[in-house]
């Protein structure tokens, strides 16, 4: 594999100079100019067709078909990628892409418009922050080789979330309410237009709930409220040469949620589900997220185009919740077996007061965070003939830095008569550190085109430097990483319909600013085979991932190990397969039925037996399959539309899935439930502004385990009604 690797590599950089040296020689191709680059990386349905390697776009009509305010339930539509549920309202999704794992989406790359999101995508990789969906216009998911040029994790692949749309001409705008059960309720409203040169968006967002969850004994919240406001305005040089565009987004939110790690024990959990212990009841997380991002676009030729990006992010949290016993044994071990564990289960459930010892002392930990980051990026592209071969090109580089600085302060508690009250005993704060990490990142890629075949050679470098101060010591680490990685994949359109392509790459996932444990990497294929016609649209992708080390991150939940630590998993094999179906059927004039199928089967071994001190690993024998990467996931929807009515409904299914490394029956060890769920809407479009809309979440009311970690059995959200109104001017 490490001399595959290496001439993959060397394969690129002899094609790659000899034909990039030609662009300033080449002859113009007929093709037409290169689109600019401005916020989104496929652009369209279409254009995703047409990408030598895996590649979906979801539209607004994809996200607002059920008015989803959960991030799973839109990806889901998408084959290969792996949303773990944990709230039950996708506050903090998962997700994973191709056996990557999800855990709060730490292996991927996701990006606002083309730039980096997540609050520190180097120093602190852990996604606590993703765009809402109903401020998000558009989803462009890249898998395999296409995902090379969007670093700095490209083993699974990466996300674009692009903002909502400007108006093209004139002014419009709406007003959007939802409301539902357990106090459900989401009102957003938006105005822009567009005059002259210049163009403007102003959209607002509010949404939450009471809560699905109810604590023993106490009249405690278990809701939550977001709040969101985005500014987009964008201006033209009229009658200008170079076509310059100028295009400025700025987002503020914040939360406030009752939201908790605390779960259940799966005999509390069979009987009912949507029950908190009283343990929970300091349960609270709070955030604010500020984002600017600046970009600047410009043809400077009839073939060339550039595009200048500068951003800035802002992000603070501080979440509150039960981390352990202050002296006794593990949460985990208590879950475990709780009739062993009987006078702490009994002070979690409040049906036993603390002793005051510190075994029976109950410590709720503040994990207070705040994040930066900020950078600025350049591309070029050029689209020309050269040698009687259409050559398309872009060459990127960015310069990116993050920071996170951790305060995790604990205070300790009694529990009693069901409440939770201080003993006012000073504690010595379990974390403080501050983590920082500049990047230099830089690509290139080339599209060479003859007839009905293409083949596209693309590579990335990534110049790391990292450090983490400790306060609690006065200790400085840090370390050096030099990252590169190539990829080749092509493209070769059998007929009008039919198209076939394949690739190879390297992916990789840099370790943390002072981590001792080595760069995640790995060698990754992928074959696939298009059909499109005007009604009926197909795919079927296998990939696999040679991975020669995976990395598992510590989280402030796991036990034994200290919040960032990083751990190495080794040699490990992923493989799968893809499916995705859609066919129109028009009925009558009026009326038509579509029916959409998206579905990814996935199996995965460690290569070798070793024992790990990562929590969610422990002894691994060789051949055991990973934790929290379910065989079979898929999602399936039919639609109906006759005039102004529309009736619609979408099946999710997962099999279960282990939670600890394992072979032979799943059902044997710690796991995940399998589990379906039905959603069903009904939409009138009353007047050509006003449309009403009402829908059934969950409608068969399966209540399943979405998780047992890191404490306890947690459930999906039961059946909702939500109606909704929406008004367009």
């Amino acid at each position: 594999m490490v001399a595959l690797s290496r001439h993959l590599t060397q394969l690129w950089v002899v094609l790659g100079i000899v034909c990039y040296s030609q662009l300033s020689n080449g002859e113009e191709s007929e093709s037409g100019p290169a689109i600019l680059e401005e916020i989104l990386i496929i652009g369209s349905k279409s254009a995703a067709k047409e990408v030598s390697g895996s590649a979906s776009f979801l539209d607004e009509t994809d996200l607002d078909r059920f008015d989803q305010v959960d991030l799973r339930k839109v990806l889901n539509q998408v084959a290969g990628v792996y949303i773990r549920e944990e709230d039950g309202f996708g506050l903090r999704p998962n997700i994973g892409i191709r056996g990557a794992a999800a855990e709060r989406s730490q292996k991927v790359t996701l990006m606002r418009d083309g730039v980096l999101i997540t609050p520190a995508p180097y120093s602190a990789p852990a996604a606590y922050y993703v765009p809402n969906v109903s401020r998000i216009g558009s989803v462009e998911v890249l898998k395999g080789p296409s995902a090379t040029a969007y670093g700095p994790h490209t083993v699974g692949g990466a996300i674009n979330f692009g903002s909502l749309p400007l108006p093209v001409t004139g002014s419009e705008g709406s007003a959007d309410l939802s409301v539902g059960s357990d106090g459900f309720y989401k009102l957003q409203g938006s105005y822009g237009g567009n005059s002259g040169d210049f163009g403007f968006l102003v959209d607002v967002l509010s949404y939450g709930a009471d809560g699905f969850k109810d604590i023993d004994e106490i009249d405690g919240d278990t809701g939550f409220e977001r709040n969101d406001i985005g500014l987009k305005l964008s201006y033209v040089a009229p009658e200008s040469r170079f076509d310059h565009r100028v295009t400025l987004l700025v987002e503020a939110g914040d939360e406030d949620a009752d939201e908790t790690y605390l779960g259940l024990t799966d005999d509390d959990f069979r009987a009912t589900p949507n029950r908190r212990y009283p343990a929970s009841q300091l349960a609270k997380f709070r955030s604010q997220h500020y984002n600017f991002a600046l970009n600047y676009s410009a043809a400077l030729g009839e073939f060339n185009s550039t595009n200048i990006k500068v951003y800035w992010n802002k992000f603070d949290r501080s979440w509150n919740k039960l981390d352990r016993f202050w002296r006794g044994p593990s949460l985990q071990r208590i879950f475990k077996a709780p009739e062993q564990y009987q006078t702490y289960y009994s002070i979690l459930t409040g049906e036993r007061d603390s002793s005051g010892s510190l075994d029976q002392t109950l410590d709720v930990t503040n994990n207070h965070r705040k994040y930066l980051s900020y950078g600025a990026q350049w591309t070029v592209s050029d689209s020309r003939e050269v040698w009687g071969v259409a050559l398309d090109s872009s060459l990127g580089l960015r310069y990116h830095t993050d920071q996170v600085k951790r305060n995790h302060q604990p205070i300790t508690y009694l529990m009693t008569d069901y409440v939770m009250v201080p003993d006012n005993i000073p504690r010595t704060a379990k974390t403080r550190n501050k983590a920082t990490t500049d990047a230099y990142a830089g690509y290139l890629t080339s599209k060479l085109s003859v007839g009905a075949a293409s083949i596209t050679l693309g590579i990335r470098h990534e110049d790391i430097e990292g450090e983490v101060l400790n306060y609690l010591d006065d200790s400085l680490k840090g370390q050096t990483q030099k990252l590169t990685a190539a990829s080749v994949s092509g493209i070769w359109q059998m007929t009008d319909a039919f198209s076939l392509f394949l690739g190879a790459y390297e992916g990789f996932s840099p370790a943390g600013p002072a981590s001792g444990a080595d760069h995640e990497e790995s060698l990754n294929f992928e074959a696939g085979l298009r059909y499109t016609s005007n009604r009926f649209e197909s795919s079927l992708t296998g990939f696999r991932s040679d991975y020669d080390n995976l990395i598992g991150r510590c989280r402030v939940s796991d036990p034994n190990c200290t919040p960032g630590s990083e751990f190495n998993g080794g040699e490990v094999e992923i493989a799968g397969l893809e499916v995705s179906l859609l066919h129109t059927i028009s009925l009558t004039d009026s009326s038509r039925l579509e029916w959409a199928l998206s579905y990814t089967y996935t199996e995965s071994e460690f290569g070798q037996t070793f024992l790990s001190g990562f929590s969610q690993w422990g002894l691994v024998r060789e051949g055991d399959e990973l934790p929290y990467i379910p065989e079979h996931i898929g999602n399936a929807r039919i639609s109906y539309y006759r005039n102004k009515w529309g009736i619609e409904g979408a099946l999710d299914f997962q099999s279960e899935m282990r939670e600890v490394p394992g072979t032979g029956d799943i059902g044997e060890g710690l796991h995940a439930d399998d589990f379906t769920t039905l959603d069903l809407t009904i939409s009138h479009q009353t007047t050509n502004a006003l449309t009403l809309q009402v829908m059934v979440l969950n409608a068969l009311d399966k209540a399943a385990i979405v998780s047992h970690r890191p404490f306890g059995a947690r459930p999906n959200r039961p059946r909702s009604l939500v109606a909704r109104i929406k008004y367009q001017f």
